[in-house]
């Protein structure tokens, strides 16, 4: 499979390149939409991963052109941006799905995985390719022979694949060239013969006992025929055991962590001369000679900073370099005022590059039970639901099974999953379905349950409907179909989640209201010094504010008064956190502008109410202003 990579983050494009090629793939990489749109007119490509903001043109743009010149290719789009116009300016442009920056480096992989399966076997969603005893699972990358895993490079997996996918189909050494070998790589055409050769070598030493790739003088290469089983096979007793699966994976997690922590010690060395272009715009500025060309070299560093930090384990670096971005866009005119703000920043970022223990602030890589969304089967089918749990792992998302409520409910009270398959009948127990959707529909926060059923009564659907779910799935149904909707409704999930910011100069505080609202699946942004307010405001466009009264430089009261004299903001939600609860000070706050208030200490289920219910009638709001 052939992968066009188009980013101009050096750090961010290596180690992708890195990760995708120990899975196998052969991958082209672009640094601008000029050089990305002649590999596309010149080469076929199975997937384009494509950056938004390019050096020379807008990555919507060129999406746009490779979709209005005919091109089928599917595109996943990369950004640090993360806001809904964008995101559907994106998909209405071509693209077939879109990942944030910073994202997890697994997870991304994940996602090209399902986008490469979805689009590549589409008709016959194949999970592997078969001949004789020989398997690549298209899910793993990993070829084996008896169940044995043998070792292929990346050019020798990539030719093994062509052959397996196109059983009858003959290849010419120039085709086999330009489908596995990247565009920057000029090898010759005995180059082919001579990997070919040593991979009809490590078949027969794996014991294959015939070869499976056909030489035809002249025209080239195509696999043979699978052969009849025999009755009985004797092996070499010298093919090593093989290893156990969770072994395999976690030997793909090590050589990833260290790939990626390779990438963080590169990317810490390079900090330095970012720092240098940061503090030249600021020098400009002083000076009131600043330029459009110097300004926007610094936007655009601090747009790639964003993405390789926070995905290399520096989450505050990628804050802080999102921070520069919004003061050095484009579009806005630098005023001096806004020099102390950089300096402020640059001194922040360069404690973290000159830090002698400058080390990752979270895990740099994580399995996937960590990061990837749960969905929870509620079926008795064992078959059925094991066949959905292997499939889900190439749509990037973890799987637990419960063969009746009872289990159900203990997995939901263990884990709350981000989405509950639910079967309607359990023929062996007085529970159904609609008894677990009756308990979950009093739960906050809801969860989103997609019902499945072999009948297909109207009643049925009006009484689910009724009940709240998402969608309804008619049985028999693809573990596509079933995981398309269930990508569907975590997507819309995601897109409808709630986003809180709070302000407090209390970091205990604010750590302690960040995991309360956090495990109410609501995003949230924490902001201790007030300062930066404005910034992080306009940055982050929350749903919901929540201000502590008293507080240095500026009090919640002022931010509050800032806030609804902006037109922008004047309906923006408010509740106040106060130490003070008399009558003198709750005044104050509802005439500046408050909708609410919560007194210290803080009590969880106040918390829980008053919020939820806050970003519920906002929620509201915003739908009846639509509509009319």
């Amino acid at each position: 499979m052939k992968i066009l990579l188009v980013e101009d983050d050096r750090h961010s494009a290596e180690i992708l390149l890195q990760l995708l090629a120990d899975s196998h793939y052969t991958i082209d990489s672009a640094a601008n939409a000029k050089a990305a749109w002649q590999y596309v007119t010149t080469y076929n490509y199975d997937l384009i991963i494509l950056d938004i903001i390019l050096p020379d043109s807008n990555g919507i743009e060129l999406c746009t052109k490779i979709r209005k010149s005919g091109y089928t290719i599917p595109v996943l789009l990369l950004t640090a941006k993360d806001s809904t116009s964008d995101r559907v300016m994106g998909l209405e442009a071509g693209a077939d799905d879109y990942v944030v920056k910073p994202y997890n480096f697994q997870e991304l992989v994940a996602r090209i995985r399902a986008l490469l399966r979805r689009y590549s076997d589409r008709d016959t969603l194949l999970q592997e390719f078969v001949w004789e005893n020989l398997c690549l699972d298209l899910r793993t990358n990993i070829v084996t022979y008896n169940q044995k895993p043998l070792r292929l490079t990346q050019k020798e997996y990539g030719l093994l694949e062509i052959f397996l996918r196109h059983p009858q189909q003959i290849f010419s050494r120039s085709a086999l060239l330009d489908q596995v070998w990247s565009a920057g790589e000029f090898p010759s055409e005995e180059a082919v013969t001579t990997h070919i050769k040593v991979l009809r070598h490590k078949l027969k030493m794996a014991g294959l006992p015939i070869d499976p790739i056909e030489t035809l003088y002249g025209l080239g290469y195509r696999l043979k025929p699978e052969p009849f089983p025999l009755m009985s096979q004797s092996l070499p007793s010298s093919i090593p055991a093989p290893l156990p699966e969770e072994d395999l994976v976690q030997k793909k997690m090590a050589q990833a962590q260290e790939i990626i922590a390779t990438m963080a010690n590169r990317l810490l060395a390079s900090l330095p001369d970012k720092i240098v272009i940061f503090r030249q715009i600021v020098t400009a500025l002083e000076k009131g000679e600043l330029d459009a060309d110097l300004q926007n070299e610094g936007y655009m560093e601090a747009h790639r900073l964003i993405g390789s930090m926070g995905s290399l384990g520096f989450p505050l670096g990628s804050t802080i370099a999102r921070q520069i971005e919004a003061i050095l866009k484009s579009d806005s005119s630098l005023l001096p005022t806004n020099v102390e703000d950089l300096l402020h920043l640059i001194n922040d970022l360069e404690a973290i590059a000159s830090s002698p223990k400058a080390l990752p602030e979270k895990p740099l890589f994580q399995p996937y039970h960590t990061q990837l969304p749960l969905l929870l089967i509620v079926d008795d089918d064992a078959n059925f639901t094991q066949e959905i749990k292997t499939e889900a792992k190439t749509w990037g998302m973890r799987v637990q099974i419960a063969d009746d409520i009872v289990t159900a409910r203990e997995k939901i009270a263990q884990e709350s999953p981000a989405v509950v398959l639910l079967d309607l009948l359990f023929p062996d127990t007085a529970d159904n379905g609609l008894t677990l959707l009756d308990e979950l529909a009093q739960r906050e926060p809801k969860i989103p349950i997609i019902m499945m059923t072999a009948a297909s009564g109207l009643g049925d659907r009006v009484t689910a409907a009724r009940k709240g779910i998402c969608s309804f799935i008619e049985k028999p149904a693809s573990s596509e179909e079933i995981l398309s909707t269930v990508s569907q409704v975590l997507s819309q999930r995601q897109h409808d989640r709630s986003k809180v910011m709070i302000v407090d100069d209390d970091l205990l505080l604010l750590d302690m209201l960040r995991r309360l609202l956090e495990s109410s699946d609501i995003e949230v942004i924490t902001l201790q010094n007030p300062q930066t307010f404005w910034q992080v405001l306009e940055l982050t466009a929350p749903d919901l504010l929540i201000l502590d009264v008293v507080m240095p430089d500026y009090s919640g009261l002022d931010l509050c008064q800032a806030v609804r004299t902006s037109s922008l903001w004047h309906d923006l939600p408010i509740v106040f956190l106060s130490a003070r609860s008399d009558r003198e000070t709750i005044r104050q706050l509802f005439i500046a502008g408050a909708d609410d208030y919560l007194s210290k200490p803080i009590v969880e289920a106040d918390l829980y109410t008053r919020i939820l219910s806050r970003l519920e009638r906002s929620r509201n709001s915003r739908q009846n202003c639509r509509s009319r």
